[in-house]
């Protein structure tokens, strides 16, 4: 939180130590001019996939969703034009209301550097406009401001991925960092370091591994409950079903409709 205006370091260290020894209520005293106020607000946006959260001291944490795919940019963090916080001042032994402008809290939760700059150093957190988190006062953003927003996402994904070249190419792939990951998801690039195997089941026929959904297995065997599929796409012939003593009919029917072995009434038998 930054410091209210006027006032210095060491006021804002006694007032601190002052609230510890207190005990008992404490006078809120609001500011007159807080019906003054403008009503509206600045407006965060993203085009990153991920959300981001971004702690601001007393004023909690700010949350900003992340980009859904195939989405323009992502639904806005709202920040009022007037923040407001408070604070407590020691000379009067009473709780203050401290004001600064929403504009100024929202390019600090994007690039809280610039204010550090400026000699703040309440703020230092990530830079995250270079991961296409922007602040406007548009509602709707424009299309050039979300079009600079993918820009800069998008160069910083490309350095990423250069970098897991890198370290592919040296043989480093435990370096390999969540964020190179989603770079290669983004631009949709098969990097085999990126690649999702999916669980393997063992071949009842051969004993080798073979994908869940796997018509016919390396080996010529034709998966359990995958006859119907096999002679649909041309693979097998209903002929060479029924030579296997295949029930297609029982193959057709859900898991829970087919009788159990060994369980049927009496009265079901010929």
């Amino acid at each position: 939180m930054p410091l209210a205006e006027g006032k210095t370091a060491l006021a804002d260290e006694q007032a601190r130590l002052k609230e510890q020894e207190l005990d008992g209520p404490i006078i809120y005293t609001p500011s007159p001019l807080l019906d003054m106020l403008p009503s509206g607000h600045v407006y965060v946006f993203s085009v990153f996939p991920q959300e981001k959260i971004v702690a601001k001291g007393i004023l909690g944490k700010y949350r900003i969703p992340a980009c859904a795919a195939g989405e323009r940019v992502s639904t806005p963090l709202k920040i009022p034009l007037i923040v407001m916080s408070s604070y407590f001042d020691a000379a009067s032994q009473s709780m203050k209301t401290d004001i600064m402008k929403g504009e100024a809290l929202a390019q600090d939760i994007v690039r809280p550097y610039t204010l550090l700059e400026r000699g703040a150093d309440w703020s230092v957190g990530n830079v995250l406009d270079d991961y296409g988190v922007f602040w406007t006062k548009n509602e709707v953003p424009t299309d050039k401001e979300v079009a600079r927003a993918r820009e800069k996402l998008e160069t910083l994904f490309r350095r990423q991925l250069s970098e897991a070249t890198r370290l592919e190419t040296t043989d480093q792939l435990e370096f390999i960092t969540p964020l190179m990951r989603l770079a290669a998801s983004y631009f949709k690039e098969d990097r085999p370091w990126n690649r999702i195997y999916k669980k393997m089941e063992a071949c009842f026929a051969c004993g080798g591994d073979v994908r869940a959904g796997v018509i016919i297995h390396s080996c010529g065997a034709v998966m359990p409950g995958q006859w119907n599929r096999a002679i649909a796409a041309g693979l097998k012939t209903v002929e060479q079903a029924l030579a296997a003593g295949i029930d297609l009919d029982a193959e057709k029917a859900p898991a829970s409709d087919k009788p159990a072995r060994g369980k049927g009434k009496a009265a079901d038998k010929p």
